[in-house]
């Protein structure tokens, strides 16, 4: 039976096991009416809908078939991933996902791409950019020594307000920046990467600025706060790291994060390439301060996984996406 569609054992479920020990005095079918509307809607929740048609999808064979005739009909072409935190007691999982990818990409760090943007790709296979954002203390401990254990280089996209801040502070920022962290592992409370993990992975890896405070540059933010947040950012980074920062990473995959006057700043700012995450791959003389990215995590099942790499999930971002080009498209001379 396909997974979603499997009875669910109540037992497992932990809000049965507190309705059936609750006692608050209301009556059973109020209780058991709110019960089901609240699964109800975690069942048609946008998150469940997707991975419930990726699983049809791997079930019968789609995935499959969709990244052959991607292979076959895109060629030459590269995908861009983006991971958020990859907490040590998730290394397993992740290494896992770079073993596939090791057996069906070619690793893209910053010469691969301005190769295959010229129109040369004289690799077997297709290409892989792994992109980590928001600075966070996994991507130096758990990562980057995966990254270079099966040749991949890291994309890693750094605001660098939050690696500044004080360890004792850097949850709290965190939570007020919206940026998603699992401190389990790390008892000292440091969550962020510090300055010596930066310049450690400067070089064999690229280092980009994805704003200062993790900030979406949506319509709302003027002057000061564009430049805080692009400029300063950039100027910071660079100071640090002691030569031009080439990349910047877009905070955000909603379309409202996105405005003509963000866009013009980065280009004015000299970056040599963005990154977005609407989903589509990488193909010769595109748009370097346009490269979309697809967002997935170490804890991904396969099933979904697949589906994010079979072509068929940009087909759900095409309409948005084709908005947010336009949107940050460069301005006619």
């Amino acid at each position: 039976m396909l997974p979603w569609l499997r009875d669910p054992d109540p037992s497992e479920d932990p809000e049965f096991r507190e309705f059936m020990s609750a006692g608050d005095g209301r009556p059973v079918d109020e209780v058991f009416g709110e019960r089901l509307r609240r699964r109800l809607r975690a069942l048609v929740a946008p998150g469940n809908l997707k991975h419930g048609i990726a699983a049809g999808f791997e079930a019968t064979g789609l995935n499959a078939a969709g990244a052959l005739v991607q292979k076959q009909l895109r060629w030459p072409w590269a995908r861009a991933l983006n991971y958020h935190d990859v907490p040590p007691h998730r290394s397993g999982a992740f290494e896992d996902q770079l073993r596939y990818y090791a057996r069906h990409f070619v690793s893209v760090g910053p010469a691969e791409l301005a190769e295959l943007n010229a129109g040369h790709w004289p690799h077997p296979k297709p290409g892989l950019l792994l992109t980590f954002d928001d600075g966070l203390r996994s991507h130096a401990d758990v990562v980057a020594p995966l990254l270079e254990k099966y040749g991949f280089t890291g994309w890693f996209s750094v605001p660098i307000g939050f690696v500044e801040t004080p360890a004792a502070e850097q949850q709290a920022f965190a939570r007020e920046h919206r940026i998603d962290f699992d401190a389990r592992d790390f008892p000292d409370g440091r969550i962020a990467m510090t300055w010596p993990d930066l310049r450690h992975l400067d070089g064999p890896h690229e280092i980009c600025c994805h704003t200062y405070t993790h900030r979406r540059l949506g319509p709302r933010l003027g002057e000061p706060e564009l430049a805080l947040e692009i400029d300063v950012a950039k100027q910071r980074l660079e100071a640090g790291l002691g030569h031009p920062v080439r990349g910047f990473v877009w905070v955000g995959g909603e379309e409202w994060a996105y405005t003509r006057d963000a866009a013009e700043r980065i280009r004015a700012a000299g970056f040599e390439f963005s990154f977005m995450t609407n989903n589509a791959v990488i193909r010769p003389h595109g748009e370097l301060l346009q490269v979309q990215r697809t967002n997935v995590e170490a804890h991904f099942e396969p099933a979904f996984l697949h589906f994010c790499l079979s072509g068929f999930y940009d087909l759900f971002y095409l309409p948005k996406r084709r908005r947010v080009n336009r949107l940050t498209a460069a301005r006619a001379a």
